[in-house]
């Protein structure tokens, strides 16, 4: 088998990080690529983020993951000093996939998950010297700045279509904490009926382990309760131990894994 870069960007990703395999009758038996990120907000402890995909005939793998782990390497080697992880996301239904990456030495440690709890009584509260406010998104500007907010705790980022469609639904809301002006914590919310999705909440990194979380929410469930919301569904990112206290300090019960992120350490 051949292995090779393309002569320009594939799907957006630089083409030294893209590798094409072939036959020795130059038949393509797969592709794979590895995108570097910056992740410190969601993961302090280790920022940078090499996510790597493969797509390719059982045979053609393993020469793939050689050349995207020796890729992995070099571009681990640009930031001397900083940890790395190198995850790929496979569906959990994917058992050959997995199979794959955990012989070639990845954990299946995390995952996004689906948790459901009920709409919880309590009171809001705003923290003192602090405006509990809608999030402002009445033009194109502040839409994408409150998207660049969110994007900067994800891994994978909201794009203003999905903004545009989530302010369509009936229980649409984007709250938040501020003061002087700047956003402490924001959270966004859409949904109809009884139910509504949580899709994001964040808390600038100055005012996390201070409960701002808890009180934001409370703030917003307890204007959904008046919506006669009863449910609440999230996503959360299981090796994000903030993102999973604040579903148990609620009362949330797992119910599917969406996608697994199989990973190891570098």
């Amino acid at each position: 088998m051949r292995i090779s870069h393309p002569q320009a960007p594939y799907q957006g990703v630089a083409p030294e990080n893209v590798f094409f395999v072939a036959n020795d009758q130059h038949v393509q038996m797969g592709t794979g690529y590895v995108i570097p990120f910056m992740q410190k907000e969601m993961y302090p402890d280790r920022p940078l983020h090499l996510f790597m995909q493969i797509e390719a005939q059982p045979s053609a793998r393993a020469l793939l993951y050689g050349a995207l782990l020796a890729r992995a390497e070099q571009l681990k080697e640009q930031t001397p000093g900083l940890p790395v992880r190198l995850y790929s996301l496979v569906s959990p239904e994917n058992l050959d996939m997995m199979h794959f990456y955990e012989a070639c030495g990845f954990k299946d440690d995390d995952g996004e998950d689906m948790y459901r709890f009920t709409m919880p009584q309590g009171y809001p509260r705003v923290p003192m010297g602090m405006q509990f406010a809608s999030v402002p998104l009445h033009d194109e500007a502040s839409q994408v700045s409150f998207l660049n907010r969110l994007n900067a705790h994800r891994i994978q980022p909201f794009s203003r279509d999905h903004l545009t469609l989530w302010m369509q639904q009936q229980h649409f809301m984007a709250l938040g904490f501020y003061k002087n002006g700047l956003p402490v914590a924001e959270c966004i919310f859409t949904g109809t009926g009884q139910n509504v999705t949580l899709l994001m909440i964040y808390t600038a990194a100055e005012h996390r382990r201070q409960g701002m979380a808890i009180q934001l929410l409370e703030s917003a469930f307890n204007l959904l309760r008046e919506r006669g919301v009863i449910t609440v569904y999230t996503h959360i990112f299981r090796r994000n131990l903030p993102q999973m206290k604040l579903v148990q300090h609620f009362g949330g019960h797992y119910l599917r894994t969406v996608s697994a992120l199989p990973g190891i350490d570098l």
